[in-house]
């Protein structure tokens, strides 16, 4: 057995994570991980709600229902906006950017549980289910996708090792 010692085991004989360290020029991992999932999770929404804000606002002129294209397309196009955002201050190590983070790790949540209580679509089972309102599985769906990341984000970004690696400007 060679005698030697390596930065990890030394860590973790000290009961310290690597994974939190930072190395003197970096950034630590797990906020990289945090950033990569707000741009990555970001990405579609903006395209997709762009795309129909954009096809809605200057080719259709359809405003009949604008309250339902502002819950639908408008409130999740900010969100990921937000996100994009805020995920380059987080690479940036910026304190606002991970007190944002908590919020985009609340309020959606809040916003999607609010929706699951409040919206009953009438629902006529005569209809082929391809079209029926499936608008309350997408957000299980999306409740069952945030809830986790919430609570992944929450405890990263509350932990005292993390909150003083950022910078308050």
């Amino acid at each position: 057995m060679v005698q030697g010692s390596s930065t990890e085991t030394d860590d973790m004989q000290q009961g310290e994570s690597s994974v939190q360290k930072l190395d003197g020029h970096g950034r630590p991992p797990s906020i990289v991980a945090v950033a990569v999932v707000q741009i990555l999770g970001a990405l579609p929404f903006l395209y997709i709600c762009g795309i129909g804000l954009w096809g809605t606002i200057w080719d259709t002129h359809d405003f009949a229902n604008w309250q339902m294209l502002v819950v639908a397309m408008g409130l999740p196009f900010l969100f990921s906006f937000v996100a994009v955002v805020t995920a380059i201050g987080l690479l940036r190590l910026q304190e606002w950017a991970r007190r944002a983070t908590l919020y985009l790790a609340t309020l959606p949540v809040l916003g999607c549980s609010l929706f699951l209580i409040f919206y009953h679509p009438q629902d006529t089972y005569e209809t082929p289910f391809a079209i029926r309102d499936i608008s309350r599985l997408v957000g299980k769906v999306s409740l069952a996708i945030l809830i986790p990341v919430s609570i992944w984000w929450w405890v990263l970004f509350t932990r005292n090792t993390v909150r003083s690696q950022f910078r308050r400007d």
